[in-house]
């Protein structure tokens, strides 16, 4: 019987060090019985080694001229041979040596699907980081180990999904003119069409935060304003005193500002609650950033700008 192949794919620039992590991470898990893996590495001009360290791991490598992941991402797919496609990001790495032979369990066990994502946690060397634990908190508040396993509305991010090829086809994949939210729009697309986003937290994978206040700062400040753009503007926040667009929507900042710290506060911490206290500074001080950049942040960060990491 001819294997099925399970093709992963991984957007990578200026990320040489922890995509360096990410293959020797792969390399060391089991292969699912019955399936071949490749590996696609989609390499975007860097400024570092990022190209040598591809060219020595000995993964397949192309090049992708166009800025985003949701390009690269697709250059990817174009090349994958595989009826099942892994995006994962280049600063991520999977939890459990048996990763992928769970990921295909449960990818054959759901049948028809549309995206498939488990949690998204923090890398045990930075758990004595407050910052970047705030950052990690801030983040990825909404996919912690503890959320229940099941269907949901609530999007995937892409730093670690599985998703068939024949409906990452049939959708025209990602939507290169977004950099930011690009994996939200291709899922309201999916939910549109009637396909599931399914939540399976034990396919948990590590993602590095950025660990100094600068870092972390540029970065909610890099997404408000897609928050904005792609996001508010399908699902409207109820409470808002003016919409989108309205001359004095920058009244909302402290409604805004609030509920966002509530929710990501009310989450399941990273921590213990008694050292998730020493985050909070830093916990308010990003939301606060970031909900600046809702308001006054540009919708798409521009071609030439890099990326926040």
């Amino acid at each position: 019987m001819q294997e099925r192949i399970l093709s992963v794919v991984i957007p990578v620039r200026n990320q040489a060090r922890t995509v360096s992590q990410l293959l020797a991470a792969l390399g060391r898990l089991v292969r699912p019985p019955g399936w071949q893996l490749e590996i696609i590495a989609v390499y975007t001009e860097s400024t570092d080694n990022t190209l040598q360290v591809l060219r020595e791991s000995g993964v397949h490598v192309i090049t992708c001229d166009t800025i985003g992941p949701g390009a690269a991402r697709n250059a990817g797919a174009r090349m994958a041979r595989g009826e099942l496609l892994y995006f994962i990001d280049a600063d991520a790495c999977p939890i459990g040596g048996d990763f992928l032979v769970r990921a295909i369990e449960t990818a054959e066990r759901l049948g028809n699907f549309g995206v498939l994502g488990g949690a998204i946690e923090l890398p045990a060397n930075q758990a004595g980081n407050p910052v970047a634990v705030a950052d990690h908190w801030v983040c990825w508040f909404n996919w912690s180990a503890q959320r229940p396993a099941g269907e949901s509305t609530l999007f995937q991010p892409s730093v670690s999904i599985v998703v068939p090829r024949a409906v990452f086809e049939a959708m025209g994949g990602f939507d290169t003119r977004l950099r930011v939210l690009e994996d939200f729009e291709l899922q309201q697309r999916m939910l549109a069409r009637g396909l599931r986003i399914h939540y399976e937290p034990t396919l948990a994978v590590t993602h590095e935060a950025r660990s100094s206040l600068w870092r972390s700062w540029r970065h909610g400040w890099y997404w408000g304003g897609p928050f904005r753009s792609a996001y508010l503007a399908v699902i409207p926040h109820r409470g808002f005193t003016f919409p989108v667009g309205h001359p004095c929507f920058c009244l909302n900042i402290p409604v805004m500002f609030l509920r966002r710290l509530r929710l990501v506060w009310r989450s399941p911490p990273p921590a213990s609650r008694c050292s998730s206290w020493c985050c909070l500074p830093f916990i308010a001080i990003a939301i606060l950033i970031w909900t600046l950049g809702v308001v006054w942040g540009p919708d798409q960060p521009a071609d030439s700008q890099p990326a926040p990491v």
